[in-house]
């Protein structure tokens, strides 16, 4: 994927599971989101991605300059994505529309779809962040990979729990 011009679109949800309690330290949902999509691109510019890949913001404004013609960026048709996914599977509309229209923005083709993060408990009383991710055509309108990339365990919520994941993300995309 490194080699290719791919939009990392804002992440959608904030899952509403917390087994942790961790959910009731965030007093805006759309902030810890927004600061989740601004660490992933830390992460990827830092490995050398910042000039070929279109990140969170850059789609969000995109989208915002455009809103006539396209959806918000942070409010795409993706619940259905945080079901059971298999790769071939058609992306449905109106998700489908919505990102052949902010991917076509700069003519690119593939994108990358946060869907969700989950805050999960493990096993000593520590809690991991898992953001579902989804590699998607937009031409073909096909999911081709769908991954879950979880965060180091940590025994509180902190900025280093979005840090972790999104490290652990741009560590699938190109070694460190």
């Amino acid at each position: 994927m490194a080699g290719q011009e791919i939009v990392v679109f804002p992440v959608q949800y904030l899952s509403s599971t917390d087994t942790l309690g961790w959910q009731q330290q965030i007093p805006n949902r759309a902030t810890f989101l927004a600061n989740l999509d601004d660490q992933i691109e830390a992460a990827m510019s830092a490995r050398g991605l910042g000039r070929a890949w279109t990140f969170g913001r850059e789609v969000e404004r995109a989208s915002r300059l455009n809103s006539i013609l396209m959806t918000d960026a942070r409010s795409l048709s993706a619940q259905w994505m945080r079901g059971r996914l298999l790769p071939d599977q058609t992306v449905r509309d109106p998700l489908a529309t919505q990102v052949r229209g902010l991917v076509g923005v700069k003519g690119q083709r593939y994108a990358l779809l946060p869907v969700e993060l989950r805050l999960e408990n493990r096993n000593g009383g520590m809690g991991v962040a898992i953001l579902r991710v989804v590699l998607i055509d937009s031409r073909m309108a096909k999911i081709l990979r769908v991954v879950e990339v979880e965060s180091d365990p940590m025994r509180t919520l902190s900025p280093a729990l979005s840090t972790s994941v999104a490290t652990h993300f741009a560590d699938l995309v190109v070694a460190p």
